[in-house]
């Protein structure tokens, strides 16, 4: 499948389809694999309805005739499935009861392989948290990376973060880390396909990753310090308030783990945050945030990039703000 977000831009058919009754598919959903996964509720004036038979549509007939709209879209989509309950816990995900399949084959567990610039990777869409709409922020990173760079790349997920790197780039070594023990695995299966994926020009790609399981917190101290030209760190949200609104530490904890492990000179972090629309495109308060971790540790710090990567809720977006380390004289 090569497009991995559909949105009104893509899907904006309006007449209806009179073997479904469907006027058209949802208006945004994602492709992971063969999954198109729908990530809300359908309005019911999306199907060809009167509003006699709205309030007596059987919902799973509903929702089928959706799926069956969207797999004829796409005949390379095999299953389409919609998320009934948000992310949760340490692994970001909805759990077998938050994920229901409305079409396709009823594959349990829903486990897929994603195809993302001509690497692979798998991904339990159940178990495990993985977006396709990061793909584009996913390639602007590898096109930073420089020959020999060491790369540490944590909450690593399913690994699309650093098989992309090792794939496409010459850095010399690449580590992950990653808590949630199926996304691990899933990483470890990623690995393996790369070794094999003659479309991989970078030798050795597969030998320079290591996957490490575990909790970024505990696993950072014990490698060696000043050794990282560059970190990825997209940090997990930390329940709804976390932000603009003051709740948890803006992920503070995990800034003054991996500063340590990162060249004091040159070393370049790749932090993502969540901002509200009002701060953009400046992100003062993550600016601030990480200055004055870097003031802990003794060293100085520029901003290089930033920028909004995604939405999370209404006026509430993921960001990406890179740094470099600068060593105090």
């Amino acid at each position: 499948v090569d497009e991995h977000c559909y949105n009104d831009s893509t899907f904006n058919c309006e007449s209806h389809d009179d073997s479904t009754g469907v006027k058209r598919p949802p208006r945004s959903f994602d492709v992971v694999g063969d999954v198109a996964l729908i990530h809300s509720g359908v309005p019911k004036n999306d199907i060809n309805l009167s509003d006699q038979e709205s309030n007596h549509v059987n919902e799973s007939a509903y929702f089928a005739t959706i799926g069956e709209a969207i797999m004829k879209k796409n005949k390379a989509i095999k299953v389409v499935a919609l998320r009934t309950s948000a992310l949760g816990g340490n692994e970001r995900c909805c759990g077998e009861s938050g994920i229901k399949i409305i079409a396709g084959n009823q594959r349990s567990p829903l486990i897929t392989t994603h195809s993302e610039y001509g690497i692979k990777c798998v991904v339990d869409v159940e178990r495990t948290f993985f977006s396709p709409r990061m793909g584009p922020e996913r390639l602007r990173i590898c096109q930073q990376v420089a020959r020999g760079e060491k790369v540490l790349v944590l909450f690593s997920g399913c690994g699309m973060d650093a098989l992309q790197i090792a794939g496409r780039t010459e850095a010399c070594e690449v580590v992950a880390i990653e808590l949630n023990p199926v996304a691990a695995e899933c990483a470890r299966r990623g690995q393996r396909m790369l070794s094999r994926n003659k479309g991989v020009k970078c030798p050795g790609a597969a030998e320079r990753l290591t996957i490490l399981e575990g909790d970024v917190l505990e696993i950072l101290p014990k490698l060696e310090r000043h050794s990282f030209d560059r970190v990825l760190a997209p940090r997990p949200k930390e329940g709804k308030m976390d932000g603009d609104l003051g709740a948890g530490d803006g992920g503070r904890a995990f800034l003054d783990v991996l500063l340590p492990v990162m060249k004091p000179s040159g070393g370049e972090c790749h932090w993502y945050d969540f901002a509200a629309s009002h701060e953009l495109p400046a992100c003062n308060r993550t600016a601030e945030s990480i200055r004055r971790a870097c003031d802990v540790v003794g060293c100085g710090m520029e901003i290089i990039h930033v920028a909004s990567v995604g939405s999370v809720a209404k006026r509430q977006n993921r960001v990406c703000v890179d740094f470099r380390l600068i060593e105090n004289r």
